[in-house]
């Protein structure tokens, strides 16, 4: 008799146990896994859904629109996100009726206050954007800097035909290249742009493009060198295959 309400106590303590883990585990998740408002500027003709868990931030934008999206531009509460696929080699945009994913990590927040999360400006393909004009000309500004150093390495990486005898007065030429003072810059700049102005004011964001520009061709040409020396006229290849098609891109 004893051994009998042992078993049956034993197996109601079990029953307890299961529910109350279960019971504990829908109620993380439920409150983990929440849906969040989104503040779009843009006219809609795409739909960015973000969801929060375990202190990230799921987003999905799906394009909508008639032209592939290159970038777009987002704020997570206190903070403001590019993403540019203009400088991706996996990533050539958003082609309509395609959805984008991404996780974002946030800060954690007290109580249950979710993040903010606002869709400010989309860049398409054709050179038009949708949203906050301001932020999509700081892009293109950018992108303009970063076309004009692709510009100057091609010229150089050109001018070697298949494989340069010395890779390090080739360096030392794209340096150069892509320090040349701003008067040079300018005439590149009416190359792109005709009808631009040869004394229009070089804003920070170009220069910034520029400077990342700079920095992004040399880390390319590194790589290169630390090939052996039987793998480098495929490296150099590559390479001078990769700038033409970012300057296509940008």
């Amino acid at each position: 008799m004893r051994r009998r309400f042992f078993a049956v106590l034993s197996g109601i303590i079990l029953l307890v146990a299961f529910a109350m883990v279960l019971s504990a585990r829908n109620h993380r998740t439920s409150r983990s896994s929440k849906e969040i408002t989104v503040i779009r500027q843009t006219r809609g003709d795409e739909v960015l859904t973000a969801e929060f868990l375990n202190d990230q931030i799921k987003i999905r934008l799906k394009n909508n629109h008639k032209d592939t999206i290159t970038a777009f531009v987002i704020r997570l509460s206190d903070t403001t996100i590019s993403e540019d696929f203009a400088y991706s080699e996996v990533h050539f945009g958003i082609e309509p009726g395609d959805t984008f994913q991404k996780d974002y990590l946030v800060t954690p927040t007290t109580g249950s206050e979710l993040p903010t999360l606002s869709l400010l400006t989309v860049l398409l393909k054709d050179g038009t954007e949708d949203g906050d004009s301001k932020l999509a000309q700081q892009i293109k500004d950018e992108r303009l800097g970063q076309k004009v150093q692709v510009v100057r390495t091609l010229r150089v990486l050109e001018k070697e035909g298949q494989l340069p005898k010395d890779l390090s007065m080739v360096k030392s030429d794209i340096l150069a290249a892509l320090d040349t003072g701003e008067s040079e810059t300018r005439i590149i700049l009416k190359e792109l742009q005709p009808a631009s102005r040869t004394d229009a004011k070089l804003s920070d964001d170009f220069r910034n493009g520029l400077q990342w520009g700079r920095e992004g061709m040399l880390r390319r040409f590194e790589v290169i060198e630390r090939q052996p020396p039987e793998s480098r006229q495929r490296a150099f290849l590559e390479l001078r295959d990769r700038t033409n098609k970012m300057y296509q891109k940008l």
